[in-house]
């Protein structure tokens, strides 16, 4: 079943709900849609300009001799860093990734796919093949082969183009050895003869890792790549920044009006909470404010932040970072669960009966 047949039937779906919904729950689902969809851009969004079209250029420059060897954008960044909505951008906003018409029918110059945990290199020729919608029956096919088919594929399919996300999954070790095997596997990929493909890969900062190798399969494809990082944004330089985006959300996306409370302390709160992914303190001003529209206020203040880092975080009150005292830069955001699990007993690491 195609992804089209998938996207309609669940807007048959979701539309049947949506008619069930009373007035007030519709206007808070549109709300919520339409903030969802706003691309909120940066500086990382000018660099991120010039590598993509850097790849459609030198992709196109086989015409009139030959392709540059620069053929892999990394994009790396901690998770809610809001990487992968960035490439997604990207790659909608540019004619040249889009599907077209041949005289062969649909060609789609560029194939995305998101990359499991654990992933084996085999598994990733696989998926990198049912992407392609060829479906591997044969278990018994080795990683070479298996290689070899999704490399005379991409040509048969004229795919110019390969976006796999959350790639670091197939990093399992750290070994010099595992490292140069996934280096040769994607220098591979970049020198499919008479078909230059190239590549945007994205995942957290692990996946550079590799480039940074003293082997000769990891120079080389650190020759062949350019890198985009998605930093953590930090107290006080990106204060500016972020108190821009909040009031953004607040006034522009969402019609409210930002409390007086919402300063530079307040911002800083934002930051320390999601750890400074950019994605993340996002996502939490916008729950913020559906929180606001859901209780019938006009503005947005500490209130509305409390109950959306509650919600999203399963903290207990005295770990809310947005509520608590002077202490608030004690408190360790990644420890929000910490106090629930200690009363239930931690995790339980071995199955088996319980009093």
């Amino acid at each position: 079943m195609t992804n089209e047949r998938y996207d309609g039937y669940f807007r048959e779906a979701a539309s049947a709900l949506f008619d069930t919904l009373d007035p007030a729950l519709r206007e808070r689902a549109r709300l919520i849609g339409k903030m969802s969809d706003t691309y909120i851009g940066t500086k990382r969004d000018l660099y991120l300009d010039v590598c993509f079209d850097g790849l459609v250029a030198n992709a196109s420059a086989e015409l009139f001799g030959k392709s540059g060897k620069a053929r892999a954008l990394f994009v790396v960044g901690e998770s809610g860093s809001g990487k992968t909505t960035s490439v997604e951008k990207h790659i909608a906003k540019r004619q040249a990734f889009q599907p077209r018409m041949s005289p062969d029918g649909i060609v789609r110059p560029l194939v995305w796919f998101e990359a499991p945990k654990p992933l084996t290199l085999k598994q990733l020729a696989t998926l990198g093949l049912e992407a392609l919608g060829f479906k591997v029956y044969n278990t018994k096919m080795t990683a070479k082969d298996l290689f070899d088919l999704w490399k005379d594929q991409l040509r048969e399919k004229r795919v110019l183009f390969l976006a796999i996300d959350e790639l670091q999954h197939i990093l399992r070790g750290e070994t010099t050895e595992e490292l140069q095997n996934v280096a040769d596997v994607l220098k591979t990929l970049l020198q499919i003869p008479g078909w230059p493909l190239h590549m945007i890969l994205s995942g957290v900062p692990a996946l550079a890792r590799f480039l940074e190798q003293p082997g000769e399969s990891e120079r080389q494809l650190k020759e062949r790549s350019s890198v985009v990082e998605f930093r953590r944004m930090t107290y006080p330089e990106d204060v500016p920044v972020m108190a821009k985006v909040v009031a953004n959300i607040i006034q522009v996306e969402a019609g409210l009006r930002p409390d007086a409370v919402l300063g530079d302390e307040f911002i800083h709160r934002l930051i320390h909470a999601r750890h400074g992914a950019f994605g993340s303190m996002i996502q939490t001003t916008r729950q913020a404010c559906d929180n606001a529209h859901r209780l019938g206020k006009n503005a947005v203040g500490r209130a509305e932040f409390v109950a959306a880092y509650a919600l999203s975080s399963g903290c207990r009150p005295p770990q809310n970072i947005f509520a608590a005292g002077k202490n608030w830069k004690d408190i360790n955001p990644a420890n929000s669960l910490a106090e629930m699990i200690s009363e239930s007993g931690g995790l339980r690491t071995k199955k088996g009966p319980t009093k």
